[in-house]
C-alpha cells in the first residue's frame, strides 16, 4: 500500500483540508471519550458492552486512512467501513437520546457544552457529505 504522490497533483484543496481537520477532530473528541472512559466507566456509553470512544475512533481511523493511501478496493472498503459504522453507531445512540430524552442509561460526555453524541453524528455527516464533494 502506498501513499498518495502529491508531487505531481494539485496542493490540497479547501475541501480536503476540511476533511481531515474534521476528521482529526474527531479523533481528538474520542481520545478524550477514552480518557473519561478510564476516569469513570459510567460517563461513556457502551455499544455491545465495548465503550463507543472505540466504535469511533476505529471509525475515524479508518476514514483516515482511506484518504490518505491510493485509491484502491483496500481505501473504498475501509471507507465504507468507516463511514457505516460510524454513521450507524452515532444515529443509534443519538435516537436513543432524542427518543428517551436522557431517561435511558446513555450519559453522554460533554466538550465545550456539547454532547459529544451530537458532536459525532455532525462530523460523520459532514466527513460522508464532503467525500462525495471530494471524488472528481
Amino acid at each position: 500500500m502506498k501513499t498518495r504522490d502529491n508531487s505531481s497533483e494539485k496542493p490540497w484543496n479547501f475541501k480536503e483540508k476540511l476533511f481531515f481537520t474534521l476528521a482529526i477532530s474527531g479523533l481528538s473528541i474520542s481520545f478524550v471519550l477514552l480518557a473519561q472512559f478510564h476516569s469513570n466507566p459510567f460517563r461513556v456509553p457502551t455499544f455491545a458492552d465495548i465503550p463507543v470512544c472505540y466504535i469511533y475512533g476505529n471509525a475515524y481511523i479508518a476514514i483516515i486512512l482511506s484518504a490518505l493511501l491510493k485509491k484502491s478496493f483496500l481505501t473504498r472498503l475501509l471507507s465504507i467501513a468507516g463511514f457505516t459504522v460510524g454513521l450507524l453507531v452515532s444515529a443509534y445512540f443519538l435516537f436513543v437520546w432524542v427518543k428517551f430524552a436522557g431517561r435511558a442509561n446513555i450519559y453522554p460526555a460533554e466538550i465545550f457544552g456539547i454532547k459529544t453524541i451530537y458532536a459525532d453524528f455532525s462530523i460523520f455527516a459532514a466527513l460522508l457529505i464532503l467525500s462525495f464533494l471530494k471524488k472528481p
